[in-house]
C-alpha cells in the first residue's frame, strides 16, 4: 500500500514548518507530501531531509490527490479551504481554531479523548485543540484518571509565538531597539513585550481574555461529561520566543503524596518527568524545544492539592498531534 499524500497548508508559518519537519522525522517520503501557502509564501523552498520541498500556491485544485490535509492558517482562511478539501475527498485536521466551538466537529487531544473519532460525525473535519489545552489536559489526565479531579487552575505563560511569525519578529525588533536606547513602536502586542510581562493574551471580555476563554471552553469539551471539574485560567504573555509554561494547581478526589503523583506522571508515556529540585532539574521551555512530549515537574502536594509545572513546545506539539490524527484518518479510506 502506498503512503498517503499529506498536504500541509500554511507551510511557511510557525506551525506549518513544524508539521513539515514532523513529517521528516516520521520518514514520510517527500513524494507523498505537498506544501502550500498564500501567494506570498509560494515558491519558498523547505529542507526535507536530504530533499527539497517547494511550497506551492494554495488553490481549489490543491487537494485533489490528498488523503489528509493539515490546515495551519488563520481561522478566516481555514473555513473555505476546509470546504475545498472535503469536496476533493480529503480528511481535514484544522489547527486554526476555526471549528473548535462547533459541537458537531470533534475536538481532539491525542491520548486524552481519542475516542471521539470512533463515534460517527458529519463531514470530514477534525479540530485540534490549542497547545495550551493539550498541555493542560495531558499533564493532568493521568492524575484525573487515577485519583479523580475536583478543580484545576492554570496560569499559562505564553511566548511571543502565540502571535505567529509576526510575534516572534516583533519581540526581536523590540529587544534590539531597547538595547539601542530606542522606545519601540507597538505593532503586534498591545504593550511593549520586550523586558515586560503582559497579563492578557487577546482582548478581554467579561473578565476573560480571548486565550483564557478558549482554553476553558476547549478543556470542558475535551473532558466533558457529568464529572467535569471546576476550571479557571489566567494567560500571561512573557518575553520568550517559543513555548508554553503552565503553572498548574489541582484538587484531586483524595489525598496523595508527592511520590504518588510522580509515579503516576512517570507512567504516562506522553509525559516527561523532570523533577529533581535539589539538582535544579525541572521543566523549562528551552528543554521542551522540538519535543512533542509535555514536560512536567516541580511537584508539590498538600492533602488533596497538587501543584506542578508543565512545559510544551506549542508549535511542535500542535504539529505532532495534527499528524497523529491525520494518519489515523487517512487509514480510513
Amino acid at each position: 500500500m502506498s503512503e498517503p499524500i499529506i498536504s500541509v497548508v500554511g507551510a511557511s508559518g510557525v506551525v506549518g514548518r513544524q508539521v513539515v519537519q514532523a513529517l521528516v522525522s516520521r520518514d514520510h517520503p517527500v513524494e507523498a507530501v505537498r506544501a502550500f501557502a498564500s501567494e506570498r509564501g509560494a515558491g519558498e523552498e523547505l529542507d526535507y531531509g536530504d530533499e527539497t520541498l517547494v511550497i506551492e500556491k494554495v488553490g481549489a485544485e490543491a487537494f485533489r490527490e490528498a488523503r489528509a490535509v493539515v490546515l495551519a492558517v488563520p481561522p478566516e482562511v481555514a473555513r473555505p479551504l476546509a470546504e475545498q478539501a472535503q469536496r476533493a475527498g480529503a480528511w481535514v485536521v484544522d489547527c486554526s481554531g476555526a471549528f473548535r466551538l462547533e459541537e458537531k466537529v470533534p475536538l481532539v487531544v491525542p491520548g486524552v479523548n481519542d475516542g471521539v473519532l470512533d463515534r460517527p460525525f458529519p463531514g470530514r473535519v477534525v479540530s485540534l485543540a490549542q497547545a495550551s489545552t493539550q498541555a493542560f489536559t495531558r499533564a493532568l489526565e493521568p492524575l484525573r484518571a487515577q485519583f479523580g479531579l475536583a478543580f484545576a487552575d492554570a496560569t499559562v505563560l505564553c511566548g511571543a509565538a502565540v502571535y505567529g511569525n509576526a510575534g516572534v519578529a516583533q519581540l526581536s525588533k523590540q529587544t534590539a531597539e531597547l538595547m539601542n536606547g530606542k522606545e519601540p513602536e507597538l505593532e503586534v502586542f498591545p504593550h511593549r513585550l520586550a523586558f515586560n510581562v503582559i497579563p492578557a493574551v487577546g482582548p478581554i471580555e467579561n473578565g476573560l481574555s480571548a486565550h483564557e476563554r478558549a482554553l476553558l471552553v476547549e478543556v470542558a469539551r475535551v473532558w466533558g461529561g457529568e464529572r467535569l471539574p471546576a476550571l479557571s485560567a489566567t494567560s500571561v504573555l512573557v518575553p520568550t520566543y517559543h513555548g508554553l509554561t503552565l503553572l498548574l494547581s489541582a484538587h484531586l478526589g483524595r489525598r496523595v503524596d508527592a511520590d504518588g503523583v510522580r509515579a503516576c506522571l512517570k507512567a504516562d508515556g506522553a509525559l516527561k518527568l523532570l523533577d529533581d529540585p535539589a539538582e535544579n532539574v525541572f521543566p523549562m521551555p528551552m528543554l521542551a524545544t522540538d519535543d512533542a512530549a509535555v514536560h512536567v515537574g516541580r511537584v508539590r502536594t498538600q492533602g488533596e492539592r497538587v501543584q506542578l509545572v508543565a512545559c510544551v513546545d506549542n508549535a511542535f506539539r500542535l504539529a505532532d498531534a495534527a499528524l497523529d490524527i491525520a494518519f489515523e484518518l487517512a487509514d480510513r479510506d
